[in-house]
């Protein structure tokens, strides 16, 4: 081996080497391995053609085969997860989707790789969900997708039922991001670098999330709608393109694909656009050492984070815009690409607001009726 006892792969061989069996027979040695399940694999010559290179190659592959073959009879979460990850279910989700989910299997292989599903109770569920809790939103996707795993692996016999189902929601607030206000816009424009503004605008405008918008493509020239893919949600996005953001484009047209550049006319990459957002606002480089700001700036991006204002805020703005325009839900969804229920849970304030103009504008209607009948025919407080 070529392998000194300092190497954890030596160690390893060394316990693979307890399950070789060597078996002569008619006058040439039959070289196999057997695992701790008691299945046994046939294996290449170590001394053949390829080497031993090839022969413990033979050996990884059988152990490999062996763990799978072993969590397929035993119906474990490591069976589960393989067999989840090669179905329609998970490869129809969109690329941003499958990095999240990919992320909590993860946890939850490391947690209860060579357990049986069937084993699993509402008890250990909720006790693996509690460990999150510090971070709500990481403890609600951890529960969402373990509940999906265990739907799939209930109806193709891993276990009988979905325990997740009987365990607690995770209290979390699915957007606490804040729309902007009209004084956080004029702070942004007036000190912000100006490569970060159009993606504002463009966000304003589309209403879509920063993965796609700061990577959008520049419409032809005369298009009516910019059009995309939705990375998260690997959805077509079709958007009208409204006359100010036009003139926008406009205002601002470089012959790029891209539109959006960096001062120096390269297009911007999100991550660093992010980094460039984060320096912007915070004064700090990734060094964490200041940078040069004049004190009106600092101050002014002060204000923007204490008042707790970021990028996906602008969404809501796109949202409530198009809301209080009169818009329904399924129209809004269809612009900014996001489910009617979250658009719904967008429009409560926006609700809130258009009821209560509706309010006093019927109270003004009938207010010479509803006065009279509160202080009679005395004069108005106002005379």
């Amino acid at each position: 081996m070529p392998f000194t006892p300092q190497d954890n792969e030596f160690w390893r061989r060394c316990e693979q080497c307890t399950g070789l069996r060597a078996e002569r027979e008619g006058g040439e040695w039959r070289w196999s391995w057997t695992s701790a399940s008691g299945r046994t694999y046939p294996l290449p010559q170590p001394r053949g053609d390829a080497g031993p290179l090839a022969f413990w190659g033979a050996v990884d592959e059988a152990e490999k085969r062996d763990t799978l073959d072993d969590g397929q009879e035993r119906k474990t979460f490591g069976a589960l997860v393989d067999a989840y990850k090669q179905s329609r279910a998970y490869t129809k989700l969109a690329e941003g989707s499958r990095r999240d989910y990919d992320r909590h299997l993860r946890m939850i292989v490391e947690a209860w790789s060579d357990e049986p599903v069937a084993d699993l109770t509402a008890v250990v569920a909720q006790r693996a969900i509690d460990s999150r809790e510090a971070t709500p939103s990481v403890a609600r996707y951890y529960r969402a997708v373990l509940s999906r795993l265990l739907s799939y692996g209930a109806s193709r016999g891993f276990c009988e039922s979905n325990v997740v189902k009987l365990t607690e929601k995770v209290d979390h607030d699915a957007d606490p991001h804040k729309p902007w206000t009209d004084w956080a816009f004029e702070a942004f424009f007036e000190h912000a670098r100006p490569g970060l503004h159009l993606p504002v605008y463009s966000a304003l405008y589309t209403g879509q999330r920063s993965i796609d918008v700061v990577t959008m493509r520049r419409p032809a020239p005369g298009a009516n709608a910019i059009e995309m893919v939705a990375r998260k949600t690997g959805a077509a996005v079709f958007v009208p393109i409204h006359s100010e953001y036009r003139e926008i484009l406009t205002r601002t047209h470089i012959e790029h694909e891209a539109l959006h550049l960096r001062e120096d006319g390269a297009p911007w990459s999100l991550a660093a656009y992010r980094t460039a957002w984060q320096r912007d606002l915070t004064s700090v480089n990734a060094k964490g050492q200041p940078t040069q700001a004049s004190p009106a700036k600092k101050a002014a991006m002060a204000r923007l984070r204490e008042a707790g204002f970021v990028f996906h805020g602008l969404r809501k703005n796109a949202v409530n815009m198009l809301l209080e325009a009169g818009n329904t839900e399924a129209e809004v969804s269809a612009i900014v690409e996001m489910s009617e229920q979250m658009v719904r849970h967008y429009s409560r304030d926006v609700n809130k607001r258009r009821l209560a103009v509706n309010g006093m504008k019927k109270l003004e209607e009938a207010w010479k009726e509803t006065r009279a009948n509160l202080f009679g025919s005395g004069p108005s407080p106002a005379q």
